[in-house]
């Protein structure tokens, strides 16, 4: 998913971050977790729960820098002794005026 269209498959995911990092050059990427993040849910102790925010800078041949914030979130699940992703989401906020 991303913010303009979900894209299905792996060979359709590389392309899309393929020709974005063409396009756009992402400068200093900040994410910095919830003072009280990973949450544990659940009974067994083998998922979690993480947000937090998250900034950087992007720059394209015509237009930039343009500075972008928002939140993102995920649940992660331990299978064995690793822990994987199983949903991350996030959001841009945009202030408007002074």
């Amino acid at each position: 998913m991303t913010n303009a269209r979900p894209i299905y498959g792996r060979e359709a995911i590389e392309k899309h971050y393929a020709d974005l990092f063409q396009r756009i050059h992402f400068i200093n990427h900040l994410s910095k977790a919830d003072e009280n993040s990973p949450h544990i849910v659940g009974a067994a102790g083998n998922e979690a729960w993480s947000n937090g925010k998250w900034s950087q800078t992007i720059k394209g041949q015509n237009f930039g820098p343009i500075q972008l914030k928002g939140y993102w979130s995920s649940i992660t699940v331990r299978e064995g002794d690793t822990w994987k992703k199983r949903l991350d989401i996030w959001n841009i906020t945009y202030s408007f005026g002074p």
